[in-house]
């Protein structure tokens, strides 16, 4: 899988080889502002999503702002990637090793100085309903176990990040990022899958397809620092945190 570059104006577009006639003039559509937004689906001071829509084509399109507004990650951008174009990336090498089920990422736009200045990622627009049944979960947790044995996390692993579609179950908003072999964010996959309101009670059913993860030492730090998450203290000092931050501070 190779990923083609191309400048335009302040901007590099990157895609997939395979798609560079299509995807150069979307991408440029797109620095262009040259289409409609069809809905938006949430703008915070982190995120931007929207449905949009170009030659009558829908696609999702999600500005990243973390990485521009926190000043930490803003610095990291000096020597990474950045979240876009990881995305990308990731993505289309899990699609390319059997994960069909990962919606398609088509498009990283980034503008950069030294840093990453915006960046844009834009994805395939799919059409599903929300989990509801044990069904449902049942397919969750075989395709979590399908991306864990191909080395990959999801990151934020709950029933939201999942569609049910007329073609099967389908993964959204992920960076599919590869871990080696201490199974340290596949098993906080695991455990934030547990605390999910719509899971509770299918807890036996993870532990039947992981019958082996609580052996592993990566589920045992992971567990432990979740632990830690939950203290009062933790919760007390990310809530000041977000107080903040709707009062402009950068924290």
């Amino acid at each position: 899988m190779k990923i083609k570059e191309v400048e335009y104006k302040e901007w590099k577009l990157y895609y997939s080889e395979k798609d560079r006639v299509s995807m150069e003039r979307i991408g440029k559509n797109i620095v262009d502002k040259n289409f409609e937004v069809i809905q938006t689906l949430k703008d915070t001071k982190r995120n931007y999503v929207a449905i949009i829509k170009i030659n009558n084509m829908k696609y999702i399109l999600k500005e990243l702002r973390s990485e521009i507004i926190i000043p930490q990650r803003k610095i990291q951008t000096l020597v990474k990637k950045g979240e876009a174009l990881t995305t990308l990336i990731n993505g289309l090498e899990a699609i390319d090793e059997g994960l069909v089920e990962l919606v398609k990422p088509l498009i990283a736009l980034v503008k950069r100085g030294k840093m990453i200045e915006n960046s844009f990622i834009l994805m395939e627009y799919i059409e599903g309903k929300i989990l509801k049944n044990t069904k449902d979960i049942i397919e969750v947790i075989e395709v979590t176990k399908k991306f864990h044995n191909l080395g990959r996390y999801h990151g934020d692993l709950n029933t939201s990040n999942f569609l049910r579609t007329e073609t099967g179950l389908r993964i959204v908003d992920t960076q599919m990022k590869k871990e080696k072999k201490l199974w340290f964010k596949r098993s906080n996959d695991i455990l934030i899958l547990k605390e999910d309101l719509l899971v509770l009670e299918l807890k036996a059913e993870i532990d039947k397809y992981y019958p082996e993860i609580k052996e592993k030492r990566g589920y045992l730090l992971a567990k432990f620092f979740r632990k830690i998450k939950k203290l009062k203290l933790v919760e007390c000092i990310r809530e000041k945190k977000k107080q903040l931050r709707k009062k402009g501070w950068k924290v």
